[in-house]
Formats: structure tokens, C-alpha cells, sequence
């Protein structure tokens, strides 16, 4: 058993609206939130992430939410403070290598099996899958995921790439979400949608 995931294949707040507002819906009054910001941590993009999640949280009319910006997992072992966690996009590499570093993996595999609520945008989404190595530049030795997704892997910002190949030689199906398009997985299967335009690759 797994809580919901909410993947979302990348773009601004107003692209992936539709989604956003499925994933606030699923959260109390007064939730917590943990955004991990980790993938922007050698981007520029570093210093208005803050910002930008407050923005958009006020956007979607949840004053009542709160949220802890996270770059260093070190300190999250255990999550039964919060309702929710968001992994922004950027980097998937970089988000992995801090999963391994400090074990967060394992974090988000317990949070989900109790039934929270975990968010991943962009490179967020793909860390959640099987495999990471979907179709970007990935350097790592290991190019196994969090897996959450039962046999799923997520490749994001998709434009109609044929990924038939990839999902073979994986022995993975492959969720390929255009940007502002989202899914939501619930133990292992896709039950709802934030438009339709994407796409499976099954083996």
C-alpha cells in the first residue's frame, strides 16, 4: 500500500494548475508541508524556490498550509510532522545523490507505506520511479529510483519521443508526462489524470 503520488511533468504554476489544485485537495486544514528544493541546488533557480512555493500556495488560496524549504535531507528522518512532501524538479541527479547520501529514499518509502501524500515535479517525478535513467543525462553508477510506482519509471517534459526501446530493455513501463500534464499513482496504478495528452510505453 502506498499513499498518493502526484507526478507532474514539469512547468510553472500556471501550466501545472490543474494538478496542484488535485494535490491541495488532498491536504487538511493547517497541513505541513516538506518542499525538498535539492535538484535547483546548482541552479539559480536555488534562491527564489522559497519564494516561489509560497507564491503558490497563496495562488491556490491555502493560507492555512505551512511549509519547511528543505536543500539538506541530513536533518529528515523521520516525517510524522507533515501531511505532505513536494520534491521540486531540476536536477535528478543531484536529488539522487542526496537521497544516497543521507538515506531519504528509505525516508519516502516509509512515509508512503504509511499513507502520506509525496508531490514530484520535473526531476522530482522521475526520482520516484523504477529507474531514473529515462532518457536524460544521468552520470550515476545506479540508475535505480526511490520506486514507489510499482513497475512504472516517469520520463518528463515528453514530446512525443518514441521510448518503446527504453521500456524493453528496462522491463519497466514508462509514464511520459508533456509539461503541465500530471497523473496521480496510487499502489501501483495511474487513477486519475491532469489532462490526457500522455503516454505509456508498456512492454
Amino acid at each position: 500500500m502506498t499513499g498518493k503520488i502526484f507526478l507532474s511533468g514539469g512547468g510553472d504554476e500556471i501550466a501545472t494548475k490543474m494538478l496542484d489544485e488535485m494535490f491541495f485537495a488532498e491536504l487538511p486544514q493547517n497541513s505541513n508541508i516538506l518542499y525538498v528544493a535539492t535538484g535547483f541546488r546548482e541552479s539559480e533557480k536555488i534562491a527564489s524556490a522559497s519564494e516561489w512555493m509560497q507564491d503558490m500556495i497563496n495562488m491556490h488560496g491555502r493560507t492555512d498550509i505551512h511549509y519547511l524549504f528543505a536543500d539538506d535531507l541530513a536533518p529528515f528522518k523521520h516525517l510524522n510532522d507533515y501531511h505532505a512532501i513536494y520534491i521540486g524538479g531540476g536536477d535528478t541527479n543531484i536529488l539522487m545523490d542526496e537521497f544516497d547520501r543521507t538515506g531519504f529514499e528509505f525516508v519516502l518509502q516509509d512515509f508512503s507505506r504509511h499513507g502520506g501524500i509525496i508531490y514530484g515535479g520535473g526531476g522530482g517525478a522521475i526520482t520516484l520511479g523504477k529507474f531514473i535513467d529515462t532518457g536524460r543525462d544521468i552520470h550515476r553508477q545506479y540508475k535505480t529510483g526511490v520506486e514507489l510506482l510499482g513497475r512504472y519509471s516517469v520520463y518528463t517534459d515528453y514530446h512525443d519521443e518514441n521510448k518503446d526501446g527504453w521500456a524493453t530493455s528496462h522491463d519497466s513501463l514508462l509514464i511520459c508526462l508533456p509539461s503541465g500534464v500530471g497523473v496521480v499513482v496510487e499502489d501501483g496504478k495511474i487513477t486519475r489524470n491532469a489532462g490526457r495528452n500522455y503516454k505509456i510505453f508498456e512492454l
